[in-house]
């Protein structure tokens, strides 16, 4: 297992999307700092810890993570097909459901890493433009938040994964991703911010400020570990039941 996990990794190495983590982790908290630093200058606000950190989840969770985590899953399970080594992969005297789990401990790896490019960078920049002192407490709420999210758009990526199979190709995964973030932005100030999957994130690490945060709490991951489980079981019955071709 650890072999293929490694094989996995080197075969990313040279992958000209990996350039979009530290894009993607990077931008939100940009325009976040750009909007403090322009909100200080033109009418005087500033910005506190709490409210910069608030902001930059909230734009990574709804809009960056989506679209960018479904591309990034879709990517890993179908560049075998896009670049005809599929033949040669699914012939392997190694179980498939191995080469799954391995590409699901990279994709793993990669939304963490992108999380804390984006976490780094949030905290980095805010040193410069925010004026109030960042206590100890609040840097581990926000670690802790950061987890979670992580946590959670990893348990939502076998369902990327899946189209990416199907299709043989990336694009219904960006289809997914976009579709995810346009239902976002439509649902998040609703009723169903708590049952639609990819506002689930959003919704679970704001949940202090619902009126019953444990039943969000048991929603959501009622939801994401049914949405996980068959999506898994749906990627792993495809790929040992079809053929092996490109």
């Amino acid at each position: 297992m650890l072999n293929v996990l490694y094989t996995e990794i080197l075969k990313l190495k040279r992958a000209k999307i990996l350039w979009l983590l530290p894009i993607g982790g990077i931008l939100p908290s940009v325009l976040i700092l750009l909007i403090i630093m322009g909100n200080s200058k033109t009418s005087g606000v500033h910005w506190n810890w709490e409210l910069a950190f608030e902001n930059n989840i909230l734009f990574m969770s709804l809009i960056m993570a989506v679209a960018l985590f479904s591309l990034i899953s879709g990517y890993v399970f179908s560049r075998e097909y896009t670049e005809n080594m599929v033949n040669t992969l699914y012939t392997y005297p190694v179980d498939k459901s191995k080469f799954v789990f391995a590409k699901l401990m990279v994709i793993l790896i990669i939304i963490f890493a992108t999380l804390a490019i984006n976490f780094g960078f949030m905290l980095a920049g805010g040193m410069f433009v925010i004026q109030e002192s960042l206590n100890f407490h609040l840097l581990m709420e926000e670690i802790k938040k950061q987890l979670w999210i992580g946590s959670m758009f990893f348990v939502l990526s076998p369902v990327s994964a899946v189209l990416g199979v199907i299709g043989k190709n990336v694009i219904p995964p960006i289809v997914l991703g976009i579709s995810a973030v346009i239902t976002n932005v439509i649902v998040c100030n609703s009723k169903y911010i708590d049952v639609f999957p990819w506002c689930i994130p959003t919704d679970y690490v704001f949940r202090a400020n619902a009126h019953d945060p444990k039943m969000i709490t048991v929603k959501a991951w009622i939801i994401l570990g049914a949405t996980f489980m068959i999506s898994l079981v749906a990627l792993i019955g495809y790929l040992k039941k079809s053929d092996v071709h490109a």
